[in-house]
């Protein structure tokens, strides 16, 4: 080998080793890339784990207290001591906890209770009785998660001032009452004024269609329909909806 053959070879060898360095060096720099990606990666997997695991308030509402709602997906908590309480209820699993009625007078003549659940509405009856004569009672349907309410019956006034001393001369009742999971459902509507009671059907939208003329017993409200008796004879109605409701008929 020449000294001129020295010369070429040595810088090949040299040219060589910096490409060798080079791909060193990039190859380097993607493995801590990547190294990189993945530690950030974890951790955001971690942190969402651990969102996700956290419970929220409406499931600490059902693990706290008594869940009078037969269902999956609604949360109806009323507490009450005697002199006050308070009636909750959210939709699970993290909806907004709504505070449906409150009494807090400490002199056990305001009340609340639930009617009736179903779907994510509540029925919810309030009322006020005092030593003076002082009464009111109400029937509201709730959805609870929207939070939309829908009075169907209210009354409130002084017994013996200017009417009965037995009821108020105005407003209206209820008797029995039922809800389905649309919102929808049907009750006794009593008129305070004028006496009569009828049985009206609402749909989720609130509007009101009367199913039958007096008292009834045994009112059932199903996702489609609405059952009762009267005099002993059963009736059904279509639950009021997106479709007309038909006359009652008896059934066996």
């Amino acid at each position: 080998m020449t000294d001129r053959d020295v010369l070429v070879i040595q810088p090949v060898l040299s040219g060589a080793s910096t490409v060798l360095s080079m791909l060193l060096r990039s190859v380097c720099v993607a493995a801590l890339g990547a190294l990189g990606l993945a530690v950030a990666l974890s951790g955001l997997s971690s942190a969402a784990a651990e969102s996700g695991g956290r419970a929220s308030k409406c499931q600490k509402l059902r693990k706290r207290f008594k869940d009078v709602a037969p269902s999956r997906r609604l949360v109806t908590v009323v507490r009450d001591n005697g002199e006050t309480g308070r009636i909750s209820a959210c939709v699970l699993p993290r909806g907004k906890v709504r505070t449906l009625a409150v009494w807090d007078d400490g002199l056990g003549r305001d009340s609340g209770s639930v009617v009736d659940t179903a779907g994510t509405s509540v029925l919810v009856e309030e009322g006020h009785r005092d030593q003076y004569g002082g009464v009111a009672r109400s029937l509201r349907r709730i959805e609870v998660r929207r939070n939309r309410s829908l009075v169907l019956s209210s009354y409130g006034c002084q017994l013996g001032l200017g009417g009965r001393p037995d009821r108020c001369p105005d407003g209206s009742d209820y008797g029995e009452a039922g809800i389905a999971p649309s919102g929808g459902g049907a009750f006794e509507l009593i008129d305070l004024a004028g006496g009569a009671t009828t049985l009206q059907g609402f749909n989720p939208g609130g509007a009101l269609t009367k199913l039958a003329d007096g008292a009834v017993d045994m009112l059932r409200v199903t996702s489609a329909q609405v059952t009762w008796k009267q005099g002993g004879i059963g009736h059904t109605a279509p639950l009021p909806g997106a479709t007309p409701v038909a006359a009652s008929r008896p059934t066996s």
